[in-house]
């Protein structure tokens, strides 16, 4: 009788407490039309393409009526463990009643984005400090042996994180990156992002401003970029030595112009709502008499980045000196852009299609 009795309460533990649940995965934009989507877990031993739940494809996401129990483990795949959904360990349901919906929202795949490197600390002998340098390799990198072209970015961490982003508002540059690279848009790049310090206003300019009583150690810096810290990347990364670009908003935008003045190993500038201003000018003389007219200049600014029309007249005036002195140039007036990360993170998309459009 006990015998019974317990083979009765096995039998019920093994049926009742299967309950039915629908899974609803919405995919990135840029998940192949083709895919299969999987869902990999503690209860199919993590198998990643398991056909007893492949999703079914639907208009707007992807759906599954499977009956599960208690606590799951679980994350979204596309047939491998390389290609399953980019997540930092997996996730977790509880299932202890009928008719519970999951819904998941795939933010990327890990064959189909780019990964971050922090390197702390790096020294600069050019200017005798010490700043951290983070990295963006492309979606592929680890894959395979192709060498890429390398942005250098001011400010760097503003680009990626909106932890350490000023006012926590970042560029979202990884995110647009993968998204134009997975889409065909852009040829795969690396992005070096250059942390700024406290002598931010000094580094950023060549010319010493009296009346914020900073700058004049803009030399200094971009040779820091130039002899030091890209010999350093093209040693460490695969890079292709020969395609290099600079760019970077505010005082990033005029030390960017002025380095492509300076250095022909950059092919072209990205160079948003410049502080021409600072310096006194100077930057205007500074292109006039080396204008680099091997290069390619993104130029931008807003309509709203302040009160002192001059801002927006400057940049206006040498978008014209530029092209009088035949370099190429692509200039972009945004009528609603203020002086801030979220519309430079606006405007990148333009600006780094157009630099590296004739990159093959």
């Amino acid at each position: 009788m006990r015998k019974f009795i317990l083979l009765v309460l096995l039998f019920v533990s093994f049926t009742v407490f299967s309950y039915k649940v629908r899974f609803e995965v919405y995919v990135p934009e840029n998940t192949p039309k083709d895919s299969k989507i999987y869902i990999s877990g503690n209860f199919n031993n993590w198998n990643p393409e398991d056909e007893k739940y492949q999703l079914i494809k639907a208009e707007k996401y992807y759906f599954l009526d499977v009956e599960l129990s208690g606590t799951i483990r679980f994350i979204i795949t596309r047939g491998s463990t390389d290609t399953s959904e980019k997540i930092e360990k997996y996730r977790i349901a509880r299932i202890g009643k009928d008719g519970i919906r999951i819904i998941v929202r795939v933010k990327g795949w890990l064959d189909m984005m780019g990964k971050i490197e922090l390197i702390e600390n790096f020294y600069s002998p050019e200017l005798d400090n010490r700043r951290n340098i983070i990295i963006y390799l492309p979606p592929g990198y680890d894959k395979g042996n192709e060498s890429y072209p390398v942005l250098y970015m001011h400010d760097g961490q503003n680009l990626f994180d909106k932890d350490t982003a000023f006012v926590g508002i970042e560029w979202e540059i990884d995110e647009t990156l993968d998204k134009l690279i997975n889409n065909g848009e852009i040829k795969p790049i690396i992005v070096v992002g250059i942390y700024n310090n406290a002598d931010r206003l000094s580094e950023y300019s060549p010319w010493y401003d009296p009346n914020y009583q900073q700058g004049g150690k803009g030399d200094k810096y971009i040779e820091f970029i130039v002899k030091t810290l890209k010999p350093f990347i093209d040693k460490h990364y695969r890079t292709n030595e020969k395609i290099n670009y600079i760019g970077g908003s505010s005082m990033g935008g005029l030390i960017s112009l002025y380095a492509v003045t300076k250095y022909s190993i950059f092919s072209g500038a990205i160079v948003m709502s410049p502080a021409f201003f600072f310096g006194g000018d100077k930057i205007f003389e500074c292109v006039k008499n080396n204008p680099p007219t091997y290069a390619k200049i993104y130029l931008d600014v807003g309509g709203n980045e302040t009160n002192n029309l001059k801002f927006v007249k400057d940049v206006e005036k040498m978008y014209e000196l530029l092209k009088q002195k035949n370099v190429k140039v692509k200039y972009i007036f945004d009528s609603e852009g203020k002086h801030n990360e979220a519309y430079w993170a606006r405007r990148f998309p333009a600006a780094i299609k157009w630099i590296l459009e004739d990159v093959k």
